[in-house]
């Protein structure tokens, strides 16, 4: 008798110990971006920078910088969305398939910038997933790039590490901004802008002559809806990066993004950066408010970005925020945004509820089982 009772001590502390380790939230340090501590620096003399050694693309996406809106409703047609950002522009959202995935920035009727990541589009000069040494053969680098806006001179300062992730290239009146993935050293993502757009976001250390080009501060209820904006931007780019990477896309959870949305805006109000909260607790018991089931959950966290592209490819480029990125557990993501402050939760269920019957999760489908052209849900 006293033999079972050890047994089932024994089974019993088995089961305890399984269970805590499969209802696990796992954590990893929260990642600030380059605008941590990125300089603006005025300066009273400044060498007139020169015309762009680099001529401008005659062909590809990058001719829509400069046009109207019109022509790109000829083009593309009505996009899946059309959300609000902090720099006055509108973003316009295309995301028929993986394949053909990108966004058009849009003020006042004029196309700004082009943010590319579909390996179907024309990128012209550069091609999604090229290599970055090919991209050095072709293109002219320096460490320093200058733009002008009116009589202001701008002239931004490239780190080493964004030589080798986020490269700056100039063209006559356009810029290009190279997001390489740091392990593959291949392109992921493109953001063709003019220079006003460039300045604004004040990618890379900046000095600057003559008067700083500052964006106008949205009212708080536009900040809402930019912050919703970004949120819903960070679910779509996480499933691009997966299929670039041949993982099956995750599927969006409302719970999810109201969790992580939560967390953002508790880090900015309370002053912190951490998966725990002096107040609403770390990411397990965050969870279980929301009553989410979960075998593994994960959470990736930023702040210091200028938006939710900056901050994918962000984490994207940090060892320990990619292996959350590229783990094929998960199945369930949520994203929630609060100004500059980003929260990405990832979750492989346990169960959940369709039609009120509680049922058992499917295994992700395999990416090679799945159009590679597939929709972005």
């Amino acid at each position: 008798m006293k033999a079972l009772f050890r047994i089932l001590i024994v089974c019993a502390a088995i089961a305890f110990i399984g269970f805590m380790f499969f209802n696990t939230a796992r954590e990893n340090e929260p990642l600030e971006g380059p605008n941590t501590n990125s300089n603006v620096i005025p300066k009273t003399e400044l060498k007139q920078p020169e015309e762009g050694a680099m001529t401008r693309p005659q062909s590809g996406m990058s001719t829509l910088v400069g046009q109207g809106a019109q022509i790109v409703l000829e083009q593309y047609g009505e996009p899946a969305r059309k959300e609000p950002s902090s720099f006055g522009y509108e973003w316009w959202v295309y995301k028929t398939s993986v394949s053909s995935f990108f966004m058009v920035g849009m003020q006042n009727n004029i196309v700004t910038q082009v943010y590319i990541a579909g390996d179907g589009l024309d990128a012209a000069p550069f091609k999604i997933g090229q290599k970055r040494d090919e991209i050095y053969r072709m293109t002219i680098i320096d460490y320093e790039v200058a733009a002008n806006v009116g009589e202001n001179i701008f002239v931004f300062s490239m780190s080493e590490e964004d030589m080798q992730t986020r490269l700056l290239v100039k063209f006559d009146g356009l810029y290009a901004q190279l997001y390489i993935d740091g392990e593959t050293s291949e392109l992921q993502g493109i953001r063709f802008t003019d220079s006003e757009t460039l300045v604004l976001h004040q990618p890379y250390e900046m000095i600057y002559q003559g008067e700083l080009v500052i964006p106008t501060p949205p009212s708080s209820f536009l900040q809402q809806d930019i912050n919703l904006a970004s949120g819903a931007q960070l679910d779509d780019l996480i499933n691009v990066t997966r299929v670039h990477h041949d993982l099956a896309p995750l599927e969006m959870d409302d719970a999810l993004d109201e969790v992580a949305r939560l967390h953002s805006e508790d880090m900015k109000v309370q002053s912190f950066l951490s998966h725990e909260s002096p107040t609403n607790g770390d990411l397990k018991k965050r969870l279980e408010v929301y009553e989410i089931a979960y075998n593994e959950a994960n959470e990736n966290l930023a702040t210091a970005y200028f938006d939710a592209i900056e901050a994918m490819h962000g984490w994207l480029n940090s060892p320990e925020h990619r292996k959350v990125i590229l783990n094929d557990k998960y199945s369930l993501v949520g994203s929630g945004v609060f100004l500059n402050y980003y929260t990405q939760i990832f979750i492989e269920p346990t169960e959940r509820n369709v039609n009120g019957e509680i049922k058992d999760i499917e295994e992700p489908q395999d990416i090679s089982d799945t159009d590679p052209n597939q929709n972005i849900q």
